[in-house]
């Protein structure tokens, strides 16, 4: 099943830190993913590296203050989840160095945006439980057949003979 008008989340987000992330740091993480990689560029075939995010932004989508979203950024920006830039593509690392800038732009950390562009098309991991799609159809299929045999096996007197050789 297509979702439209979706936005993927990295699995490293999932993966590595969703356990130890706080409710605040999801919510800007998440807004910054949303704003960055979650725009497809028609022109340019490809999704956006970085946006301009202003706090009246965060403060809209995230419904947190101003004070709570400057310490998160920080927090996120420490722990290499995202990078704050100027115009110009400088990194800002503190607070004070964003404080009163006009153009902040925010993206994944490159660490994280160069497993995305460059990891090879390899299947994800199946779950091996009856939930997964295949293993659920194969349950039905043999839950199926048991019924079958019980209701034809009145009628028929060899039929688990038949059932038996029907699976090899």
């Amino acid at each position: 099943m297509t979702y439209k008008q979706t936005t993927q989340v990295p699995n490293f987000v999932f993966d590595n830190f969703l356990s130890q992330l706080t409710e605040a740091e999801l919510k800007i993480l998440l807004v910054v993913i949303r704003q960055t990689i979650g725009w497809f560029d028609k022109a340019t075939g490809k999704r956006k590296s970085r946006d301009r995010i202003t706090g009246s932004q965060f403060i809209k989508k995230t419904g947190m203050s101003k004070r709570v979203i400057t310490k998160t950024i920080q927090s996120l920006s420490v722990k290499k989840l995202i990078q704050v830039t100027d115009f110009g593509g400088k990194e800002l690392f503190e607070s004070l160095e964003r404080k009163g800038k006009t153009h902040l732009f925010f993206t994944l950390h490159p660490v994280h945006l160069t497993t995305l562009t460059s990891a090879p098309n390899i299947s994800e991991p199946v779950h091996e439980t009856y939930h997964n799609k295949t293993n659920y159809t194969k349950l039905k299929e043999t839950k199926l057949r048991r019924h079958y045999v019980e209701h034809i096996s009145k009628f028929l007197p060899d039929t688990q003979t038949l059932f038996n050789q029907q699976k090899m």
